[in-house]
């Protein structure tokens, strides 16, 4: 594990330290995705995020923005039969006026657009829990320390993402090990985002993925 040249204090890790970390024989390895469109997760960050529901056998799952559920979806296909996934998002009527950067108003406006969710009428969409609301304002109590993975890939805005991450860290699980993943570190349309997680990692042990938008914390 090495130091970003530019971040001193954000790790970063190449992908296959990642992927190694997962003790489990070619046959065990294969995983079922969905394949990309445009604002979909890369493959390689898909993959990474599946390699970390098996690396903590992840049965209760929280992802912040659902957008057009593809992420959604790949969770889904590949946690546990008896897996809980739950998706939190702005009901697309209101996600126009509720969002605070120019990049994530375009995301609005396309999801608005959108007849269906990517999961819709699929077998497992019984693991999926919609839940509708204002990440800002939404009640996360029931969830207290009992997330195994959070993935956090709503608001970009630096007031969002705070607030994301401050609910993360009250949502997962201290009593087993257990994940939480930020998304669209070093995009360029989003630089509160990357700042807040570069500011964040002088207090905490994040880690950036090389070759991606991820960043994650182990617990």
């Amino acid at each position: 594990m090495k130091r970003d040249s530019d971040r001193d204090s954000m790790k970063s890790i190449r992908p296959h330290e990642f992927f190694r970390a997962l003790k489990q024989e070619p046959a065990s390895r294969i995983a079922h995705i969905k394949l990309p469109l445009h604002r979909d997760l890369w493959t390689l960050e898909t993959a990474l995020l599946i390699t970390a529901i098996r690396l903590v056998d992840a049965r209760r799952i929280f992802e912040f923005g659902t957008f057009f559920g593809s992420t959604t979806l790949n969770l889904a296909l590949n946690s546990p039969e008896d897996a809980e996934v739950f998706t939190l998002d702005l009901p697309p009527e209101r996600a126009l006026a509720s969002v605070a950067s120019g990049n994530d108003t375009s995301v609005a406006t396309e999801r608005l657009e959108r007849a269906k969710l990517d999961f819709e009428g699929l077998e497992c969409s019984s693991k999926i829990r919609q839940l509708i609301g204002n990440s800002r304002e939404f009640d996360f109590s029931p969830f207290t320390q009992s997330i195994d993975l959070v993935f956090i890939d709503g608001g970009h805005d630096r007031e969002t993402v705070k607030s994301d991450t401050k609910n993360a860290f009250r949502m997962v699980r201290r009593s087993a090990p257990a994940f939480i993943f930020w998304h669209d570190y070093r995009n360029p349309a989003h630089p509160e985002n990357t700042s807040f997680l570069d500011e964040l990692s002088r207090d905490r042990e994040l880690t950036h993925i090389e070759d991606t938008l991820l960043v994650f914390l182990s617990f």
